[in-house]
């Protein structure tokens, strides 16, 4: 029994020990939720200011900054299809208080365009929360003269490659949402790239393209105006602020279903009670009726969600665009 006991209390120091290193695991962890945020996050936006992702940003930034009492700034980083602020928070300190405000192209269009892309989606990114999706719509020149997608159809087919359509440049989803169209209804037009929406629309509102797969937010006002016919939208179900434009799949092309969406991200290995503490807020904030109406006035419905659901549609929109792109031969120019 002597024995017995002086093992044991040689033993009871490692014990102690072993307790009080995984009470000081828990209390970091639990620490590091509540003490988050203490200093400035930024909020990285790959595109210009103006845009529906810069817009989206600012919504969740003001919110963020309202709820922790915190400073939120919004940092836009364009150029290169939005590579640049892609890489610049995938090689960011993983402490969460560099953040990325991801749209759909430079996350899950652009790995199957570069060859050499700087970064990984997967392997890079820790998913936070979705925030927002919104349909493409179909917008043709009301001088055409054809009020519905089968009237618009049966002009491609009687034009072949004649009627031409903008996009924001070539490899971005309003090049290759008009490319899968195109491929579904079997027809072909010209495609004629720009650099970035603005001067893609320009020229829409000029008479110099025929038609566009332009995203709801920056489409509506000239939709409401008159200068754009809208057709169609890309969603499944209808557009919450476009409810009187029918979507593809009701008008007899079942399963047309492409959303344009913004999430939330942070470098991978950031902290999980971070990631947590982000993605509770950010849903909390979705509920609320400034952030919902705001992004509806910007023509976005409000989503949300866990990280593992955002994680889920990211790994299926990558092998979407993927077969989308070769299937196109779309280039980045």
């Amino acid at each position: 029994m002597p024995s017995v006991k002086r093992h044991f209390l040689s033993s009871l120091p490692a014990f102690l020990c072993a307790i009080g290193l995984a009470s000081a695991g828990l209390l970091g962890a639990t620490g590091a939720q509540a003490a988050f945020p203490d200093k400035p996050i930024r909020i990285v936006v790959p595109f210009p200011p103006g845009g529906a992702v810069d817009s989206v940003a600012r919504i969740v930034a003001q919110h963020l900054s309202q709820a922790w009492g915190a400073t939120v700034v919004v940092d836009n980083k364009a150029g290169a299809g939005g590579a640049i602020g892609v890489e610049a928070v995938a090689r960011a300190p993983k402490t969460g208080y560099d953040l990325l405000l991801g749209p759909i192209g430079p996350l899950t269009i652009n790995p199957s365009l570069y060859p050499n892309l700087s970064y990984d989606t997967q392997r890079d990114f820790e998913p936070v929360v979705l925030i927002a999706g919104t349909p493409a719509v179909l917008v043709v020149q009301p001088s055409l003269g054809v009020n519905s997608v089968p009237a618009f159809v049966d002009l491609l087919k009687a034009r072949p490659g004649k009627l031409n359509f903008g996009s924001a440049g070539s490899g971005n989803i309003t090049h290759l949402v008009p490319e899968y169209f195109l491929t579904t209804v079997q027809a072909r037009a010209t495609h004629v790239p720009y650099k970035g929406s603005a001067p893609a629309i320009s020229d829409f509102l000029g008479g110099q393209l025929d038609f566009m797969f332009d995203v709801v937010p920056t489409a509506q006002p000239h939709i409401r105006s008159g200068k754009f016919k809208a057709l169609a939208v890309t969603s499944l179900k209808r557009s919450s602020a476009l409810p009187e434009v029918p979507t593809l799949d009701e008008l007899g092309y079942k399963g047309f279903d492409i959303t344009s969406w913004w999430g939330l991200l942070a470098p991978k290995g950031t902290p999980q009670a971070v990631i947590d503490k982000l993605n509770e807020e950010v849903n909390r904030g979705l509920q609320t009726p400034a952030v919902r109406e705001s992004l509806l006035k910007l023509g976005a419905d409000p989503l949300g969600g866990t990280p593992a659901r955002f994680s889920g549609l990211i790994q299926s929109e990558l092998a979407r665009w993927k077969k989308v792109v070769k299937d196109s031969g779309a280039k980045v120019d």
